[in-house]
């Protein structure tokens, strides 16, 4: 069962309904596979118009969980934010891939860096605390310069405090409350974040992409270079780590692996995904195979795709602060003359703050080709 092969004509049931289901499914499909996406009551309109069917009920609905395991030969998630209990009942149903304890590693902080630990993974300093008196002494071992971060729910800078002083120490106290178990991680001086996007299937092969270098605005992704701009040192690092992770987590399916690279050329972990990850959207025009088709085959225990870059890949994340509609963007000439701009939209309603509504990707031969045609992009939605 461990390496069962699902071939085309299986039915892939996916726990999610956002655009990663999305672009899973966009890739799944001309491979031959039928798509089931279980939403758990989330918003499906990402995926509506693309799979084969959406279950909306909520994830503790019982017949719903009948119905989908009923329906699918083998499952995925797109997100690692699932009930632990739910995960282990679909993994005694059905084949899940990856493996339920590699997605509730990946979904805790704690959990995850307790796992670093234990594969000699280089990463930061961290305390794991509950009371406000545990976190002054995390603060102090740390030497005053720290994160601290909800060990569950955060993300895109949600659920973290930038420690650097006695009143921001307070200030986190007071917002936090102890309502929640923090892991409290030493500051990087990092002069680049980075990931690494890379697949295992069933019989135990991994393929990694190039490393991609990321550029962030308001603590969410905004720019994408594949490859990104390091020596090959510190590339095979990167790749070394990616896929001590991957294969620690016994973990089939496309996992990223976030990295900060630090001035001397060294490279630690900073977080895991246990899914496609946006960095890694660039792949979608970027590579011969794509993180999505990847996905599936290794999910699928087909051979894994070849993740060669056709030349390099800027991407730049679309999100709604820029516009309020998805058509919006070619009512403005200078976008529409973009003519090498390579547009994926999510078909999400548009909501005030940056929900991720799409993402643009160019691809030229020369990282100076790509970076100028992005910057035409971006002059235009920043002017």
């Amino acid at each position: 069962m461990a390496e069962q092969v699902f071939l085309p004509g299986s039915t892939i049931g996916i726990l999610g309904s956002g655009q990663l289901a999305r672009m899973m499914t966009q890739a799944a499909l001309p491979l031959g596979y039928k798509v089931v996406a279980w939403s758990g009551g989330a918003d499906s309109a990402s995926v509506d118009r693309e799979v084969d069917q959406v279950i909306s009920a909520s994830y503790d609905d019982q017949a719903a969980f009948a119905e989908f395991v009923e329906k699918v030969d083998v499952c995925t998630v797109e997100t690692e934010k699932l009930p632990p209990a739910l995960m282990q009942a679909v993994a005694e149903k059905v084949v899940l891939r990856p493996n339920a304890k590699a997605v509730e590693i990946t979904g805790n902080r704690e959990l995850e860096r307790n796992f670093l630990a234990s594969i000699d993974a280089d990463q930061t300093a961290f305390h794991v605390v509950d009371t406000p008196e545990q976190l002054s002494a995390a603060f102090a071992a740390l030497d005053g310069n720290c994160v601290a971060k909800t060990a569950t729910d955060g993300y895109d800078g949600k659920g973290q405090w930038r420690l650097k002083s006695e009143e921001d120490l307070a200030a986190c106290i007071a917002d936090w409350n102890a309502s929640c178990r923090l892991v409290v991680e030493g500051f990087v001086p990092f002069t680049m974040e980075c990931s690494v996007v890379v697949a295992r299937n069933p019989q135990g092969d991994v393929q990694a992409y190039p490393l991609v270098e990321n550029v962030h605005r308001h603590h969410v992704l905004d720019v994408s270079i594949l490859p990104g701009r390091v020596g090959q040192q510190v590339a095979e690092r990167a790749q070394v780590l990616a896929e001590k992770v991957i294969s620690g987590l016994d973990y089939v399916g496309i996992l990223a692996v976030e990295l900060f690279v630090l001035p001397d050329g060294g490279v630690w972990v900073n977080e895991i995904a246990p899914r496609p990850h946006n960095s890694g959207h660039a792949t979608n025009d970027g590579c011969v195979t794509s993180q999505f088709e990847q996905h599936v085959r290794a999910i699928c225990g087909l051979p894994l795709g070849e993740p060669r870059p056709h030349g390099v890949t800027v991407m730049v994340n679309l999100l709604s602060d820029i516009w309020k509609d998805d058509k919006d963007a070619f009512n403005n000439p200078e976008i529409a003359a973009l003519t090498g701009a390579k547009w994926h939209f999510y078909e999400k309603e548009w909501k005030a703050g940056r929900r991720k509504l799409g993402h643009v990707n160019f691809v030229e031969p020369t990282l100076e080709a790509a970076l100028e045609q992005s910057e035409k992009l971006r002059s235009v939605l920043f002017e």
